[in-house]
């Protein structure tokens, strides 16, 4: 992985475990045990995990939750948040090599945590993992920025207020050909201290090349929304959710 992930995944530039993230969660889990049909008692993968927002909740619900990250930081606020729940674990690993075969009712990608790798066929494998983690007929659930919406509506510089009172500059170069990309660099200001300067790159998918993806992971696309919970009723939302099957072979 590019080494831009060790200085971008780690606080004070970017946390999944932020304010707004976790008053979004509890909607999020609710349509995540919707759309995969999941019961007390499912197994469910959750890579990347984060801090494991969802995971927990899902865990509260019932369900044998495993969140997989690379990043020890977020794996640590995962783990004391999931403090008194057997059936929450979280681990440190590489999603391009999961280790896991059959074991898993159900698994989940949430909010772009996919698509950072240099090559495409990295990406590929990390989705060749998550088809052999599943059992036969298992549900697969992967949330995205969707790059066709992206390069039709998306701003390319912004300001932002963040909720920890820094400001954040995001200047975005959209890469187009055969492997579409978004490049992103980042500028944070806080207030009397020096500013931050990261970048982010991650690949673009639309619906086809997506779709194309999982088939060629072994994974059979279901049905694809705009996003999570009551977002994915809207016509457009800037994101792609997409469901896919293991095939009961």
């Amino acid at each position: 992985m590019s080494d831009w992930t060790k200085q971008f995944f780690r606080a004070p530039v970017f946390t999944p475990g932020g304010p707004e993230a976790l008053a979004a969660a509890p909607m999020e889990a609710a349509a995540v045990w919707r759309a995969l049909k999941l019961k007390p008692g499912s197994r469910i993968l959750d890579v990347a995990c984060g801090t494991g927002r969802h995971a927990v909740l899902l865990a509260k619900r019932g369900a044998f939750v495993v969140g997989v990250d690379k990043t020890e930081a977020y794996l640590k606020e995962a783990r004391a948040g999931a403090r008194g729940l057997s059936n929450c674990l979280f681990a440190r690993g590489d999603m391009r090599r999961l280790p896991f075969k059959g074991e898993f009712d159900a698994a989940m990608n949430l909010w772009t945590s996919f698509g950072y790798f240099d090559k495409a066929s990295d990406d590929l494998k990390a989705l060749k993992g998550v088809a052999r983690a599943l059992k036969p007929g298992g549900l697969f659930l992967i949330d995205l920025l969707d790059f066709a919406w992206v390069k039709k509506h998306a701003q390319t510089c912004r300001w932002d207020r963040r909720s920890d009172g820094a400001y954040l500059l995001q200047d975005a170069v959209w890469v187009e050909g055969r492997d579409p990309r978004i490049i992103n660099a980042w500028i944070i200001l806080r207030p009397g201290k020096p500013e931050l300067r990261t970048r982010f790159v991650v690949r673009g998918y639309d619906k086809a090349r997506l779709y194309a993806a999982l088939r060629l992971a072994g994974l059979v696309p279901v049905k694809s929304w705009h996003g999570l919970g009551a977002l994915g009723r809207l016509k457009s939302s800037g994101r792609l959710v997409v469901l896919a099957r293991k095939p009961i072979r």
